[in-house]
């Protein structure tokens, strides 16, 4: 199957997820939703299950802890696995643009971006802090993590204009955005169209790393 069959299945089922949030029918999405981890992981091998790059392992089993995460989600009670799976999934993305090459040197531009993302990670969990209760420390955890994994995905490709790059750095940033939004929705106050945000906001970031990082492995020897 061709990669932009691929695309045009995800982006299909992303959208129905999109129109049933909008139509507030919760119960389709665990049709929808789960579908979309699945999809992703049917590109990524269709596309890198031949190559013989042992970073490929690390975008694949975070695959598979986003598609936990994802299910644990469609649960209210089930918020903390799904952190955790989703904290894992991070851990492993970090690990890929940790171990894959190039990695040019930040330079002055590179290190401007890295500390606005600092500056953005510390003021809004300064921010979310008061309203975390005994979720503090998680919270913090995944916070480090997550930013960890942008300033990772920075540092290992820069800002390159080979469209890897944009698409690793991009969908990094939108997995911030995305968080940020479900934590504010879910700590502080929910606002019309923030699960919808949400949920756009991931996909698109899930389809871009994933895509990025798979244009990238198959152009290493």
């Amino acid at each position: 199957m061709q990669p932009k069959t691929w695309g045009a299945i995800y982006f299909l089922i992303l959208l129905a997820d999109l129109l049933i949030i909008v139509c507030d029918i919760p119960y389709a999405r665990f049709v929808t939703k789960p579908l979309l981890m699945i999809l992703l992981g049917c590109h990524c091998w269709w596309q890198a299950g031949g190559l013989y790059h042992p970073a490929r392992n690390f975008i694949f089993t975070a695959i598979i802890f986003s598609w936990w995460g994802d299910v644990f989600l469609l649960f209210p009670d089930f918020f903390i696995p799904g952190l955790i799976s989703f904290l894992l999934a991070h851990i492993l993305y970090t690990g890929f643009f940790i171990w894959v090459k190039p990695k040019p040197k930040p330079g002055f531009t590179g290190w401007i971006v890295a500390l606005l993302v600092l500056a953005y990670a510390g003021s809004f969990l300064r921010f979310l802090y008061p309203h975390l209760g005994a979720l503090q420390a998680p919270v913090i955890a995944y916070t480090v993590v997550i930013t960890t994994m942008l300033l990772s995905a920075l540092f290992a490709f820069g800002l390159k204009k080979a469209l890897w790059s944009k698409l690793c750095v991009a969908g990094a940033t939108l997995f911030v955005l995305s968080d940020s939004i479900l934590a504010t929705e879910k700590f502080y106050m929910s606002f019309p169209g923030s699960s919808l945000l949400v949920m756009l906001t991931y996909g698109l970031a899930q389809w871009m790393i994933v895509d990025g990082s798979v244009k990238y492995l198959k152009t290493v020897k």
